[in-house]
């Protein structure tokens, strides 16, 4: 699986955005312990953001719930202030004020006192380490432009981008690690370290299911063995031969994707015979793609 491993100034805050599995941990770590609604949310003591953009955080954040932990909150509020490019922001003062103490999730007004610091802007960016890619191809992925506020959730797109480039030539091992420099002037450049990985091949298609349908999926199936491993086809196949699948079948029951990381190849099951009352949901086994994985096994 493609990956980020954030480095940097906003080093936190790309985590939570880039790996829904770091959110995912955060809420229901929130939905177990004791839960806060953000009623209301002031900010003071701002120089330089404009009027529109604070709303626009403080909406964001009205409505949602967390746990009751002032750190969280802390990051929750420099993530907003970052994806405006405002990324030395400090919050001086954080006052949570419960409106109703028994009630749960308890509702709370926040106060924060908050030096936003100088808006950083875009000022280059730079691919370390790709090979099978120009830098030109992947710098096209980026929507910010040199001088552009350096926006948060546009490094994450373009990060998403440069995944789907990558995973439809093969390169499904690759790994990206983003970095941040700034300069005096407010620059902020990011460096982008590209570990591309093999780049994988097709296998072997296997098929579960009565003669007749598996024959035509056969039929209809177009990557061959040896040909580059599209790491998009597999969703536009099941897409294209619906009609052909059961009613409640589903790709986290019914697909399995076999890596072999030291051929680099990818074989790919479909099992149309699962049955839910009975069966277990079937999950990929790989050959293990490094001695770690190896001892990990034993």
């Amino acid at each position: 699986m493609i990956s980020w491993v954030p480095r940097g100034i906003f080093s936190f805050v790309l985590l939570l955005v880039l790996c829904p599995s770091a959110i995912a941990q955060t809420d229901v770590q929130a939905s177990n312990d004791r839960q806060i609604v953000i009623e209301s949310f002031v900010i003071s003591d701002t120089q330089s953001i404009d009027s529109a953009e604070l709303a626009e955080i403080t909406n964001s954040m009205a409505g949602s719930k967390f746990a009751d932990d002032p750190d969280e909150l802390e990051e929750r509020i420099k993530a907003q202030f970052q994806d405006h490019g405002y990324f030395a922001v400090t919050i001086q003062k954080l006052d949570i004020k419960t409106l109703d103490p028994i009630a749960s999730p308890k509702p709370v007004r926040l106060e924060a006192q908050i030096t936003e610091g100088p808006r950083y802007r875009l000022s280059g960016i730079e691919f370390i380490g790709n090979h099978a890619l120009s830098s030109a191809a992947l710098r096209a992925k980026f929507t910010m432009k040199i001088g552009d506020g350096f926006r948060r959730s546009k490094v994450r797109a373009g990060l998403i981008a440069m995944t789907k480039l990558y995973s439809s030539l093969g390169f499904l091992d690759c790994v990206f690690i983003p970095d941040t420099k700034s300069d005096s002037t407010s620059g902020m450049k990011l460096n982008i370290q590209v570990e591309e990985g093999p780049q994988y091949r097709m296998d072997k298609l296997e098929i579960s299911a009565p003669r007749e349908i598996a024959d035509q999926l056969q039929v209809r199936w177009k990557l061959d063995p040896g040909a580059i491993f599209n790491g998009a086809y597999l969703k536009t196949f099941l897409d294209d031969s619906h009609s052909l699948l059961p009613t409640d079948f589903t790709p986290d029951n019914g697909v399995e994707l076999i890596r072999d990381c030291p051929n680099a190849t990818v074989s790919v099951r479909l099992d149309l015979t699962y049955d839910p009352k009975y069966a277990t949901p079937r999950r990929a086994k790989p050959v293990a793609c490094s001695d770690s994985e190896n001892d990990s096994k034993k």
